[in-house]
């Protein structure tokens, strides 16, 4: 009985490992529904202000401090001037994006990072701009002000520390080796319990229940509300970090679909079984009551 219960616990795991694994870490799956997913018009904001604020300001400030101290006021002018073209054109080039194609590039660019990255989550210039604007790659006053910027070596974004991302992405390959591991040792678990039984249609209906019930605390959990760890993170106080938060929250978002189709297949197959296996026993009840008589 206790190796079939720990089948089950195995089982349980598995479906969550299985689901992160193969859904939350598949950063094409993940991007390809996130462009069609209404986020949060926030993030519009947050990268736009996190653009200039971290990249424009910062390159043409240094641009003009390193000028000689004769041509510094005249390089102020410019710089202000030049600052405020950029920033109308970027205006306008959000302006003429949807929400979710912004989300869905800024997912796109941070999801390799979360699950193949180990030191802090990182975007240059050039990859804020991408996700931000596509539309300005050719413009050349905001291509300049770029190019400034990753010369200098100025304005790289660390927008999170990898110690404050939940636990699934600390810890990437313990959770996909948990993905491979522990549906081997559900299935293993569960053979040697059938094996070892003296009452194996008992051991079976345990079984089979519990791999219901193992689905169905998914589903009662996430009707809940329960986010499994996966778009949690530490209190946003700074765009940058926010901005992260949102990328984990839309991950988090598009997935949880998948996770909901593989905890209606455990709960279905688990109690098609035990019907089966009730079905089973009264007959053969039956046919030892009649050979009995």
């Amino acid at each position: 009985m206790a190796i079939a219960v720990l089948a089950v616990v195995a089982l349980f795991g598995a479906n969550l490992a299985w689901w992160v694994s193969h859904d939350v870490y598949d950063t094409a799956a993940v991007t390809a529904k996130a462009n069609t997913l209404i986020a949060s018009p926030d993030t519009r904001a947050a990268v736009t202000s996190l653009l200039d604020e971290k990249v424009v300001q910062p390159a043409l400030s240094q641009a003009a401090g390193s000028l000689p101290r004769p041509l510094q006021s005249l390089g102020g002018a410019v710089q202000d001037q030049t600052a405020e073209l950029v920033q109308s054109a970027i205006a306008d080039a959000v302006a003429s994006q949807s929400v979710g194609e912004i989300t869905g590039r800024l997912v796109a660019d941070l999801n390799p990072q979360l699950v193949d990255g180990s030191g802090s989550i990182t975007l240059t210039p050039t990859q804020l701009l991408s996700i931000v604007a596509p539309s300005l790659t050719n413009n050349r006053v905001v291509n300049g002000v770029v190019d400034l910027a990753e010369q200098s070596r100025c304005c790289t974004i660390v927008l999170a520390q990898r110690r404050d991302l939940p636990f699934v992405w600390q810890h990437v390959k313990l959770i996909q080796a948990a993905a491979v591991a522990l549906p081997i040792a559900a299935v293993g678990l569960g053979l040697l319990a059938l094996m070892l039984a003296r009452r194996r249609l008992r051991i079976g209906m345990v079984l089979a229940v519990g791999s219901a019930i193992a689905g169905a605390i998914v589903l009662l959990a996430r009707w809940a509300g329960l986010r499994w760890g996966v778009d949690l993170l530490g209190d946003p106080t700074e765009g940058s970090t926010a901005l992260v938060r949102e990328a984990l929250r839309v991950t988090s978002n598009v997935t949880l679909g998948d996770l909901r189709r593989q905890s209606w297949v455990l709960v279905i197959a688990g109690a098609l079984v035990a019907a089966v296996l009730i079905v089973a026993a009264n007959v053969h009840r039956k046919i030892a009551g009649a050979a009995g008589t």
